[in-house]
């Protein structure tokens, strides 16, 4: 059984599961370029050792803004927002899993879906400017938000 949101919230939740490759990879390099991720110098004794050099995001202010709205949804008991973000991360996540880009590209995505699902369930409890940091890749590969 599926759960009901708000009107706005829903319509990007469908949204989120009708990508195409393109928007996928146009949102998810979009997304990890904002994350300005990192990867550290590989050490090749960890590698042999079946390690992994772990990417790092260094935007402390998508980091922040993605925290902030997390902490105001909980504050305020907003467990419904939370839940559509998430939703709206499985439904991209569903849709994107068969296409042949790279993982960041798909794994960006989802989490800029995330992002603006939250922060739009969250607008009343943000401030503006994490607001526009946590919608920016949607709306500048998607379109407009609705506010």
């Amino acid at each position: 059984m599926s759960k009901a949101y708000p009107e706005h919230l829903q319509a990007m939740i469908d949204r989120a599961g009708t990508l195409t490759a393109d928007e996928v990879e146009a949102l998810g390099r979009l997304w990890k370029a904002d994350e300005e991720i990192v990867f550290s110098q590989p050490d090749f004794a960890l590698g042999i050792n079946g390690g992994a050099t772990i990417p790092e995001v260094t935007n402390e202010q998508l980091l922040a803004a993605w925290q902030n709205a997390l902490d105001a949804a909980g504050n305020a008991g907003r467990v419904d927002e939370i839940e559509a973000a998430q939703d709206a991360g499985r439904a991209a996540k569903r849709d994107i899993r068969h296409l042949h880009d790279d993982e960041l590209a798909k794994d960006g995505a989802e989490e800029a879906v995330r992002a603006a699902v939250l922060a739009v369930g969250v607008q009343d409890l943000i401030s503006e400017e994490d607001f526009l940091t946590l919608t920016g890749a949607w709306a500048q590969v998607l379109g407009e938000i609705a506010r």
